[in-house]
């Protein structure tokens, strides 16, 4: 029987099947590598760290957005840790860096886990913080509005009950006789006819006022403190005099021209006074607070989605891609979180406040607020800065900042 065979043929045909045998395993291992690198590189890299019993930090290399974040979130309710409001150097007009200043609190015998920058300053002034502000239970700055505006604050009553609201300082001098006069602010320079509180904040003397102006000063020594209500005793008086010396403790009185002759000749040394602060609305008494802008999350909406002037905001601010500073609270106020965005580097570009907002609910923030950004962004634990500042200098000097305490 004849065949058809031929073994040079049917050597040709099996090798050429190996061949393309070959080749597709080779296109298919391709395909297969490009689709686990594309998804390597969408991919987030998430490490979280316990950093003490209910602390921890989490930090998010986001390569498909080009982003790397750093978060703390604070079991609230435990007994082990405070967070406060510091001002630096304890100086109304005063800047440090966020780690010199954790250094310093940490130096003296408090033992400080974290911090991140806080509210915008004023850089001419040489660092005042731009809304009120109060640390352990005392005003370093109270304002009824800055620019025109009420601001929003973050705030921690005496119960430890976090807020995040458009506080406006409220208070009043009530003398013996239940006369009240309102107080219009406290470490903030006055105007005509007004009545401004002073204390260590503002430094060691009262600013230079009006040359023109009647002016009297007088000084309030602290006596006892009933509920809201704070009673001092007049220990010295200052007519028509400048840079008047701040006591160590309580406050100078400071005002000028109408009020200067009706509260000169209504109080004397060794009086009593009694002396309401408070901020409205008013959810009991604050013990620290410090300023932001806007408020990102309400009660777990981003504010700021399709919205380029959140808050009195700026589209150059909201719209394009900045480092970022942030802070919220869950739904339930047990968790507080600390969040900084990197940007402005090849690691990180940054984000817009849309974008911040969206990050916020994602880890659980439903009151979120943001705080100062760009080259101040800066995250410090246990003593070291765990972000990448982006000013080519380094981490910036700031007027205030956040910080966890272990109790």
């Amino acid at each position: 029987m004849q065949t058809d065979f031929n073994p040079m043929k049917n050597n040709f045909y099996l090798s050429h099947k190996k061949s393309l045998t070959m080749i597709s395993l080779f296109i298919i291992s391709i395909i297969f590598f490009c689709a686990k690198f594309s998804y390597s590189q969408n991919k987030n890299l998430t490490s979280i760290t316990q950093i003490y019993p209910g602390i921890l930090h989490k930090r998010i290399i986001n390569k498909k957005d080009t982003l790397i974040i750093n978060i703390l979130q604070i079991k609230l309710n435990s007994n082990l840790y405070k967070i406060e409001s510091i001002k630096a150097h304890n100086l109304l007009d005063a800047r440090e860096t966020t780690s010199d200043l954790s250094k310093w609190i940490s130096d003296s015998l408090n033992k400080v886990i974290a911090a991140v920058n806080a509210d915008f300053f004023k850089i001419r002034t040489g660092g005042e913080v731009v809304n009120n502000m109060i640390s352990n239970g005392k005003f370093v700055k109270a304002v009824h509005k800055t620019n025109g505006m009420i601001y929003p604050q973050f705030a921690l009553t005496i119960d430890n009950k976090p807020l995040i609201e458009k506080f406006n300082f409220y208070g009043k001098i009530i003398l013996d006789d239940n006369r009240t006069f309102s107080i219009e602010r406290i470490n903030s320079k006055t105007d005509s006819a007004r009545i401004t509180l002073y204390n260590s904040f503002q430094g060691s003397y009262t600013p230079k006022t009006n040359n023109r102006w009647k002016t009297l000063g007088l000084t309030l020594y602290p006596v006892k403190r009933i509920a809201d209500t704070s009673y001092f005793i007049v220990k010295n008086k200052f007519l028509n005099t400048s840079r008047n010396k701040i006591p160590r403790k309580g406050f100078i009185l400071s005002t000028n021209n109408k009020l200067a002759d009706i509260l000169g000749k209504l109080l004397h040394i060794r009086d009593t006074v009694k002396v309401l602060l408070n901020m409205l609305p008013n959810f009991g008494r604050i013990v620290n607070s410090t300023g932001g802008m806007p408020i990102l999350v309400r009660n777990g909406i981003n504010l700021a989605l399709n919205n380029d002037t959140v808050g009195g905001t700026h589209p150059y601010f909201s719209v394009k891609k900045h480092p970022r500073t942030g802070m919220g609270f869950s739904k339930d106020s047990s968790l507080i979180y600390f969040i900084t965005v990197d940007g402005r580097q090849e690691s990180s570009s940054g984000v817009s406040l849309s974008e911040f907002g969206k990050i916020m609910i994602s880890q659980g923030i439903y009151q979120g607020l943001n705080l100062d950004g760009g080259g101040s962004t800066t995250m410090v634990i246990n003593g070291k800065v765990v972000n990448h500042p982006s000013d080519k200098t380094g981490e910036r000097a700031v007027g205030n900042c956040l910080i966890i305490i272990k109790i």
